[in-house]
């Protein structure tokens, strides 16, 4: 763990040298020492440029792992992750929707005109019609839940084409949001998304026990006193509310909570205790490294963010599959 830590700082202050200007290692050194730079304006490219977007990365890429390590824990489902339940369908339809109402003159468009509210309202809206479709009486069956996540996906992602279709004069700039990327980070988010980031820890923290439990069936966890639906009904709306605020900011970015977890328990065990605190690490990690691929690789255009961790995470996620089969 004190090697991934050390080697993930070592990473970290390498991304922040990399961009369309290259800043020399021992200027970010200079920097952190609180010392003059030889050349100023690296200090205006660090502060306003480098620093809000690696930061804001950093988080939003641990919350979307944090919010993996939920829904697998809440679906018993290795393939779950934050957008199978609709969460990303319905932000995308809210943002296609959002700009093809905005500029069209009509009395909704100032509502419309938010994007990133009616982006998180829209996401939680279809996650909530898929609990409220696989709730049987007091209970929600993990397979009717998925069944209902993929009816979902399926409904919002026709509507989005419909709209993209019919305004596509409007909404042609949401091509590059829905792949997403980080290039509109600023400051301001970053103390939300550090709110955000330091309570789903907590909530993490205080659940690991009661998800070791769980994970080993939910008769067993009800036999220990677990209120296993309560509990469920909470990650649900937890593990929805992060990753649609995430939304809001990069758009949709795959992948990420759903190999990230993964590679936490192949390196320290199904142990909530333990995979939680480095799937958070590990996804800050990932999401910031790739956004630096996406910003770095064909200087000066930069690359759609959720492409690049598509085109890592895919592979990856190959290798871990076929890790994970040897040790069956």
């Amino acid at each position: 763990m004190a090697f991934i830590f050390i080697g993930g700082i070592c990473f970290f202050l390498f991304q922040m040298s990399l961009g369309t200007v290259s800043i020399p290692i021992d200027e970010i050194i200079r920097f952190f020492t609180f010392r003059e730079l030889q050349t100023p304006i690296y200090r205006t490219i660090l502060v306003d440029i480098r620093f809000p977007r690696l930061f804001a990365g950093f988080l939003i890429g641990a919350l979307l792992s944090l919010s993996g390590v939920f829904f697998q824990a809440l679906l018993k489902n290795p393939l779950a992750d934050p957008y199978i339940l609709g969460v990303s369908s319905g932000g995308a339809f809210g943002t296609v929707l959002s700009i093809a109402a905005f500029g069209s003159g009509t009395v909704l468009s100032r509502f419309f005109g938010n994007l990133p509210l009616v982006s998180f309202l829209f996401s939680l809206l279809a996650a909530f019609l898929t609990y409220f479709l696989a709730k049987r009486g007091k209970s929600v069956p993990v397979v009717d839940l998925i069944l209902s996540g993929v009816i979902m996906n399926f409904f919002f992602s026709a509507a989005t084409t419909f709209v993209i279709i019919y305004g596509w004069r409007n909404v042609s700039s949401a091509t590059f949001w829905l792949l997403g990327s980080l290039s509109g980070a600023r400051w301001e988010q970053v103390p939300p998304l550090l709110f955000i980031a330091g309570v789903g820890l907590l909530i993490g923290f205080a659940l690991s026990k009661t998800l070791n439990a769980i994970s080993l069936g939910e008769e067993e966890a009800k036999n220990v006193g677990i209120e296993v639906e309560r509990v469920k009904l909470f990650l649900f709306i937890t593990g929805t509310l992060v990753a649609a605020y995430t939304i809001t900011i990069t758009g949709i970015v795959g992948f990420v909570g759903l190999i990230i977890p993964h590679s936490a328990r192949m390196l320290v065990g199904s142990d909530h205790r333990k995979s939680i605190p480095l799937s958070v690490f590990l996804g800050g990690l990932f999401f910031t490294g790739c956004d630096t691929i996406a910003r770095s690789l064909f200087q000066p255009t930069e690359m759609p963010l959720g492409t690049i961790t598509s085109l890592i995470g895919a592979p990856l996620f190959a290798v871990i599959l076929k890790r994970s089969r040897r040790f069956r």
